[in-house]
């Protein structure tokens, strides 16, 4: 039987540290101060693409100008992915936005293959229980370039979209969106997406440039060397402010182990780069809710979290200082440990 915090721990290149401890956890609240609105669903076109995206934003209540973050849902996932994260961290003072991509299975793109859909829902369905067989045409299409390339222009729609204005994008909407500050993260395909957005390499290279304009980035789940493009120089790139988080438990469709899901945060440059590691935590595990067993886990994810984007995103100094001494005194016998380069 594999003992898998003992692999994560003999993968580090620092010693692994727990996450907040008990005199930290106070400093940011779970959940925010301001009163949280959600558009349920905006049907965004991008004309040029002929291509609708359903959308989900959460924003706060109060007027003002308030950092963005995009949310990128993992494959054949919606914008329905990661609510109560969305919720989170919009009470806190953002406005989080949550496109649908082109693999989804819920709304699926026509520019998407109806067979690549249902290889895609079997495995959604199957889950842990699929097959060896069922698993490698997943981990197949995770390969083609089209879905990487689609969701890198979904993305510069919905910037633009935001600077110019679109039919059915609400106007309390982008006026609360400040545009100077913007942050991308993702759950899976969507950390991929969220790697390559933050500065990783591709070999070939997208046919599809990524979109500019953002401040930092948060990958849940992410990848690392030998696939989908990416080799061990591709995270060089990364040179922005970056949070990695995986489990113990969180293992990829190919065998992958988490340590690989963190090979971006320890082979980008340092400097401001943080990983995060839920013990316990399997691959669709990152968004509980609460009344969730695992809520206590996610309540303090969500801190860490909350913690990374208002130092890089709202210029809070004080937060990398938290960050920082937090990875200082953390232990290895903690539910999350947070490590720094």
């Amino acid at each position: 039987m594999i003992d898998r915090r003992a692999l994560l721990k003999a993968s580090a290149v620092a010693p692994w540290v727990s996450g907040l401890a008990p005199a930290a956890r106070s400093q940011t609240r779970t959940t925010g101060p301001f009163e949280v609105v959600v558009a349920e669903k905006l049907d965004l076109q991008d004309r040029v693409r002929n291509r609708k995206a359903p959308t989900r934003v959460y924003y706060p209540a109060a007027t003002g100008r308030y950092p963005v973050i995009i949310f990128s849902h993992g494959f054949g996932g919606s914008l329905s992915a990661f609510a109560n994260t969305g919720r989170n961290w919009a009470s806190h003072g953002y406005v989080v936005i949550h496109p649908t991509h082109a693999d989804s299975v819920q709304f699926p793109d026509p520019s998407a293959p109806a067979g690549d859909i249902a290889i895609i829902r079997q495995n959604l369905v199957l889950r842990d229980a699929a097959d060896a067989a069922t698993r490698a045409g997943l981990v197949r299409l995770l390969e083609k370039p089209f879905y990487l390339a689609s969701r890198l222009q979904d993305i510069s729609f919905i910037q633009e979209g935001l600077r110019k204005g679109l039919p059915n994008l609400d106007d309390e909407i982008v006026k609360r969106c400040d545009l100077e500050r913007q942050g991308m993260a993702g759950h899976s395909f969507g950390a991929y997406t969220t790697l390559v957005v933050s500065g990783s390499t591709l070999v070939p290279p997208s046919a599809s440039p990524a979109p500019g304009g953002f401040a930092s980035g948060l990958a849940i789940s992410g990848q690392g060397a030998g696939r989908m493009g990416l080799n061990e120089a591709s995270f060089g790139g990364i040179t922005r402010p970056l949070m990695a988080v995986t489990g113990t438990r969180d293992f990829g469709a190919a065998g992958e182990t988490p340590p690989w899901r963190l090979e971006a945060f320890d082979r980008a440059p340092p400097g401001r780069k943080y990983a995060v590691v839920v013990e316990g935590f399997a691959h669709m595990d990152f968004d509980p809710a609460a009344t969730d067993p695992n809520h206590d886990k996610g309540d303090a994810l969500r801190r860490v979290q909350v913690a990374f984007w208002n130092a890089s995103l709202k210029g809070d100094s004080a937060g990398w200082a938290d960050l920082d001494r937090q990875a200082g005194i953390s232990k290895s016998t903690d539910a999350i440990w947070l490590r720094r380069r």
